[in-house]
């Protein structure tokens, strides 16, 4: 488990290292914040997208279910390009999500990371404005050897 969770780590860190320039692109600086119903979060989560260029981004959120003294965190890190033009893209993206729940009821606390992808289509402004996208996003359980392939998402925020 912890040697596949250090090649996806060391991958991602190589293709992330390379990418802001692409083919001669300038490195733009685009933002999105964002809600996403389901999706790399699981049940929900809030989500910063930041484009490093004009077609890759790296996003990072965060989701919380539950009470004070127990739940289900859920931390979603991922790497994701738009293919498109005028505000209407396929994105693709894939990358790693942390889990931590925990239960004053059964008295336990367990913790994994689980590999996450995305296929949406996103339609995001090109000059910012109102976004949203709609995909599914298949759930790699590396514990498990197994994926669940129908994971939908529903995603709505604000890019500028």
């Amino acid at each position: 488990m912890k040697n596949i969770i250090i090649v996806l780590c060391a991958m991602f860190g190589i293709f992330f290292s390379g990418i802001s320039e692409i083919k001669g692109q300038e490195s733009t600086s685009k933002n999105t914040f964002y809600l996403e119903l389901f999706g790399n979060g699981l049940l929900y989560s809030a989500n910063y997208d930041y484009r490093t260029s004009e077609k890759f981004g790296i996003r990072a959120g965060i989701g919380y279910v539950g009470s004070i003294k127990s739940g289900i965190l859920s931390v979603p890190v991922l790497g994701n390009f738009m293919l498109g033009k005028d505000g209407k893209y396929f994105e693709v993206g894939g990358g790693l999500t942390y889990i931590k729940s925990s239960s004053d009821l059964f008295d336990y606390e367990l913790s994994s990371i689980i590999g996450t992808l995305s296929f949406a289509y996103r339609s995001q402004p090109v000059n910012g404005g109102v976004m949203w996208k709609l995909g599914l996003t298949p759930i790699i359980d590396f514990k498990e050897v197994r994926i669940s392939p129908y994971w939908v998402a529903l995603g709505v925020g604000y890019c500028w």
